[in-house]
């Protein structure tokens, strides 16, 4: 312990109740030593059992000043040794000489103030505090032994109450133990009720005024200012728990300065959570959360009736409001229903707008029957407050159509106000047919909806309309909707329905997929590049993708190998562009064009044939003889013109024709011509 290693008698070398003058002497010892720079020790110094003492020039001075006072001097002696009797001295040597065992065994043999008093000290030394409080306890306590230890240290002149001995010795404890501690060892081990009441006193005092001021810090927050609420709410729930505990360990529950304590601590907490939830605008189901947290914990520690009673109170009003809440699991789901229900009110009483209605509500609400099944009570009440407003619109429309003024409209134009009022039947009845998809409460469906459909139905039929139509009511939850979103127009009628759905992010997903996927074109690949600017797919992939395929002339290839120098289809880009250039050739000079521009293009070889091919044919045309078009077939037995070399071998030689007949011609005449001479 500080007090002990850094007593003042013990830097002085002195016992608690030396004469002044050895102390005066043994301080002029160690400033002298000490200026030189010299180190002093004494023989009460005890460094077997306590560590070396800290001695500067500078602390003598205060050091000697500590124990001026008579107070002082006994707080101090209170934890110091002190020479008394023969016993003491020869105790002492013992401790000196480290002989600490001993030195107990004179102290406890026979009991005198300064006996108990040392014993006392060693015991501290040594951290056995049960028998420090047990013997330092009865010296304060014993009158006689209390008399002779402070007339022993500050003089026969100097008297000191009980009470405030005792306070000494225990407040300085309290500076290096912990009062729990200290009222244990108090409690078990100690020798007057009045040191436990003022521990228990002490004990309680630094706990109320840390629970008093973390009241006064929460009173201080603005009341409409529900996040100065919320945290004042909190802070002084959790800052207050453990002085709280300390109180209540130390006080009974029926106490009346526990009760006042946990009461007002209570009272402020739950004002905290009502200035919350009264003036926050976050989310029902958080600020309920919130508000019942700190409001349910204020009626756990208050202890008052009234208290209890009030906090009780605000705890019901929150499970009511809690009750009335949609399950958490749907919370969503309703919301967006009852915004279209205060929307659907502020419209006209017309049958369209409760079509509408129903239109617009029934994914939600197929989500809300799927999450909680078709027989849950806020499902059922939900559902029927749909069917209950729109049936309302219906009514309404029927009946201002259904008038007392009917008959006389009708004499005016008949035709038209039958029309009209067919028109609204029809439509009321139609609307009868959404509503008959929808669940409804037992009652009323009994009480309210079938009477008035009943009722609907025959002037429907009076009119002759057929009450038997088809209508077409997309019944399907958000999951279901989603799971069948396997395009991209599927994907834009879910987020049409569902913009803030479960499933936005994966819808969002998957059509970056499927307009990915049904990119065919470069326009196409441009348009998915600004919807998709982020997009990781391999959009530039897809880009060339569709640049190569969209390739027809020899022209868009190359536009191809400009715009991809390093593409993936360079080779059968460049075999393309051949293929074209020798699919074009139609003369020798087209294929000698070709032969220079791929001289080991993939048709080479068929290029010069037919070259050859045409070079032999014009040959042949020139000479234009059967001999010089059967040496073509031979040469070319499947040349460009086959056909027609057969052709002129298998047709009419007309000039041998002509040769001969000219010869028989002039024989003929020669013939005539002598004859006739």
């Amino acid at each position: 312990m500080n007090i002990i290693s850094g007593n003042p008698y013990r830097l002085l070398g002195v016992y608690s109740n030396s004469p002044i003058k050895d102390r005066i002497a043994n301080a002029n010892k160690m400033k002298a030593y000490l200026k030189v720079g010299k180190s002093v020790s004494f023989p009460l110094d005890l460094l077997n059992l306590i560590p070396a003492p800290v001695r500067l020039v500078e602390n003598m001075e205060h050091t000697n000043g500590s124990i001026n006072l008579p107070q002082d001097q006994l707080k101090y002696a209170l934890f110091w040794f002190i020479k008394v009797t023969s016993i003491d001295e020869i105790a002492m040597g013992y401790l000196q000489k480290g002989e600490t065992e001993k030195a107990k065994e004179l102290f406890g043999k026979k009991e005198t103030f300064s006996s108990l008093i040392n014993l006392g000290v060693l015991s501290l030394i040594q951290n056995d505090q049960v028998t420090a409080v047990q013997t330092i306890t009865k010296v304060i306590h014993n009158d006689d032994y209390r008399v002779a230890f402070v007339e022993e240290v500050c003089g026969s002149t100097y008297q000191l109450p009980e009470d405030d001995l005792a306070r000494l010795f225990i407040n300085e404890l309290l500076v290096e133990a912990p009062i729990q501690n200290l009222m244990q060892l108090f409690f078990k081990y100690g020798t007057s009720e009045e040191d436990n009441s003022y521990l228990k006193d002490k004990a309680i005092a630094e706990p109320i005024a840390i629970i008093s001021a973390e009241i006064a810090k929460a009173k201080n927050v603005k009341n409409d200012d529900f996040n100065a609420q919320y945290r004042a709410g909190f802070s002084l729930k959790n800052n207050t728990k453990e002085p709280l505990d300390i109180i209540r360990s130390l006080l009974k529950k029926s106490d009346m300065q526990y009760q006042m304590i946990a009461d007002n601590l209570a009272k402020q907490i739950l004002q905290c959570g009502i200035n919350y939830y009264n003036n926050t605008d976050e989310d029902e189901y958080v600020k309920i959360d919130i508000a019942y947290d700190l409001q349910s914990y204020a009626y756990s520690i208050a202890i008052g009736k009234l208290t209890k009673d009030r906090c009780k109170e605000n705890i019901e009003i929150l499970d009511k409001k809690r009750k009335e809440l949609a399950p958490i699991a749907v919370k969503e789901y309703d919301k967006f229903i009852k915004a279209e229900l205060l929307k659907y009110q502020a419209l006209p009483s017309l049958i369209k707008h409760a079509i509408d209605l129903i239109k617009k509500c029934v994914p939600y609400l197929m989500s809300i029957k799927e999450e909680l099944g078709s027989t849950d009570s806020y499902y059922l009440r939900l559902s029927t407050l749909i069917v209950n407003a729109a049936l309302y619109n219906v009514i309404e429309e029927f009946n201002s159509v259904n008038n007392q003024n009917l008959q006389f409209e009708l004499l005016i134009d008949r035709e038209r106000i039958i029309r009209k009022v067919k028109a609204v039947f029809q439509e009321a009845w139609v609307a009868i047919l959404y509503m008959d998809k929808l669940d409804m409460e037992k009652d009323f469906e009994i009480n309210r909806y079938s009477q008035n459909r009943a009722s609907l139905k025959e002037q429907v039929l009076g009119l002759g309309i057929s009450t038997y139509q088809a209508i077409q009511l997309d019944m399907n939850s958000e999951l279901q909707m989603f799971k069948k979103c396997k395009d991209s127009s599927s994907c834009q009628k879910y987020l049409s329905v569902f913009p803030n759905g479960k499933f936005v992010v994966e819808i969002g997903a998957k059509m970056e997929e499927y307009d990915f996927n049904a990119c065919v074109t470069t326009q196409s690949c441009s348009a998915f590049r600004k919807k998709y600017p982020n997009s990781k797919l391999p959009i530039s992939q897809k880009w060339e993708d569709c640049f190569y395929h969209t390739c027809k002339t020899a022209e868009d290839y190359q536009r191809y190998l400009n715009a991809y120098p390093k593409g993936r289809y360079i080779s059968s880009a460049k075999n393309k562009m051949e293929e074209i250039s020798f699919g074009c050739c139609k003369t020798i000079d087209d294929y000698k064009i070709y032969l220079q521009k791929y001289p080991a293009g993939k048709y080479k070889d068929e290029a010069r044939k037919n070259v050859a091919d045409e070079v032999y044919w014009k040959n042949c045309i020139t000479s234009d003889t059967r001999s010089e078009y059967r040496n073509y077939l031979a040469q070319f037995p499947n040349g460009r013109h086959r056909t027609e070399a057969q052709q002129k071998i298998d047709g009419v030689d007309w000039s041998n024709i002509l040769s001969w007949g000219f010869i028989i011609a002039v024989i003929i005449i020669l013939t005539i011509v002598l004859s006739n001479n």
